[in-house]
């Protein structure tokens, strides 16, 4: 079988220079196989030895599907506020003009897709920080290594010129994917030492409190501050062990990375923005929050505790109101449940509400992408101007963090996550993020203390001690 189908790949590669000839243009060629499965995370070790600086990694929070994202068949960096229609032109141009005829039997998370993310404001002063990571940034990978269900296949996506040599096209990538597809093991990193340095702390207590003034004065709702924590080690910190941690430790999130060059942007999200598939689209609200119990009885009080809260209870229905409004927009009818219930995570547990429109074909993914965000979760509401506020008030570049990341393929399928509890990892530093939203009630000390809960899953997830 394995023969038949690297012949397949060779056909094609050679049908598609003919054609490419013909058309004097280069043409994309998309070819799936089955494989045996491999630990995703040893492909995304594997790779580092071809294709380090540019790899992406996504699970979703129900680990039914893994994506290992590897090389650069085609990047679209994006800046300004035309980042979401601007990918969508990019990528439907290449599957509309260039994609070879692929007629492989449909499989939800294989075949010819672009991973990558945006950034949370495209108005927002841009810094050193955040090199390499434009307003949208996508990659339709050299190779792409999908684990669904229980089985896993390999898309391999490369583009024919005119005057291609095919036969070395194709040796090279027979050649890659014997080294991706190894069995190997990923060799374990001794726990190391960390200095954190808190970014004017007490600066954000005052924002927090300015912010609850306005607030209070009815000039807005409600403003979701972030403020950001930088982990300093002696060595270079490895992605692979950061990864492999937060897939131990966050179970029930998504476990996402995307390197562009030296940096790493990388996290567990509990939060779902939107996923599209079989012709329907879900969004998921995630606001309110409070930390787990040390024992089971604990933990139930502090759940009902939550349930019960007025302020977690606005906070939420502001965020679920959002949404509805936003997906009515463009879709119709929409369901949401009466009330929400708990998500529970290792270290902090959230009100939770599902957004369900079914018979969704015509709804651009991307289009509701950009509707969503940022929702009041994330951003505030109103939605413009709680932005504002943030691009006025917080001192930091979030650059990508609490903004979307995700997959889409050629059948506008895909899903998109919210990168909170998340850091980007430069060479020996990792700057960690974290955020609460202020409405009326907040207490700045009180929010403070809830950003050092949700700053837990990335400081885990580095290893190590912290001083």
């Amino acid at each position: 079988m394995a023969a038949v189908t690297q012949h397949e790949l060779l056909e094609r590669l050679e049908s598609a220079k003919q054609k490419a000839q013909k058309l004097q243009k280069e043409i994309l060629v998309s070819h799936r196989v089955q494989v045996d499965t491999v630990d995703p995370l040893i492909v995304f070790s594997n790779s580092q030895r071809i294709y380090e600086g540019q790899r992406s990694f996504w699970s979703d929070a129900s680990n039914e599907l893994t994506l290992v994202g590897m090389g650069e068949a085609r990047r679209f960096d994006i800046d300004g506020d035309d980042r979401f229609s601007g990918i969508q032109e990019k990528w439907q141009s290449i599957v509309t003009h260039q994609l070879e005829d692929y007629h492989t039997p449909y499989i939800y998370g294989t075949g010819p897709m672009v991973l990558g993310g945006f950034s949370f404001d495209t108005k927002k002063d841009k810094t050193p920080l955040w090199t390499n990571y434009s307003d949208a940034s996508f990659v339709l990978p050299i190779h792409l290594y999908s684990f669904f269900g229980d089985k896993a296949y390999l898309t391999t996506n490369l583009f024919v010129h005119p005057d291609a040599d095919v036969a070395k096209l194709f040796e090279e990538s027979m050649t890659e994917k014997t080294v991706l597809l190894k069995k190997t093991s990923i060799e374990a990193t001794e726990d190391r030492a960390y200095t954190l340095t808190e970014i004017d702390p007490e600066q954000w207590k005052e924002s927090v409190a300015d912010t609850t003034s306005m607030i209070k004065e009815g000039k807005i709702e409600k403003v979701v501050l972030a403020r950001e924590v930088i982990a300093e080690t002696d060595e270079t910190i490895s992605v692979t062990t950061t990864l492999q941690r937060l897939i131990h430790e966050q179970p029930n999130s998504f476990i996402f990375a995307i390197e562009r060059g030296h940096k790493c942007f990388l996290g567990a999200s509990p939060e779902r923005l939107v996923q599209k598939s079989n012709g329907e689209v879900l969004s998921t609200c995630l606001a309110g929050s409070i930390k787990r119990g040390t024992f089971l009885e604990e933990d139930d009080h502090l759940g009902e505790q939550l349930l019960a809260d007025q302020k977690n209870r606005e906070e939420h229905a502001f965020v679920v109101e959002m949404i509805r409004e936003a997906l009515e927009e463009v879709a119709g009818s929409v369901q949401i449940p009466d009330a929400p219930t708990l998500y529970k995570g290792r270290d902090i547990q959230h009100l939770y509400t599902p957004v369900v429109v079914k018979q969704a074909n015509r709804v651009s993914l991307l289009d509701v992408v950009e509707r969503l965000h940022p929702t009041p979760a994330l951003g505030g509401f109103p939605q413009k101007e709680s932005v504002k506020i943030i691009r006025d008030v917080e001192k930091l570049d979030r650059g990508w963090y609490s903004s979307p990341v995700g997959w889409i393929d050629h059948h506008d399928q895909g899903e998109f996550a919210v990168a909170i509890r998340s850091g980007l990892i430069n060479e020996n530093h990792a700057s960690l993020f974290a955020g609460c939203g202020i409405v009326a009630e907040s207490d700045p000390e009180s929010e403070y203390e809830e950003t050092k809960i949700k700053l837990k899953p990335m400081l885990s997830a580095l290893g190590g001690s912290f001083e």
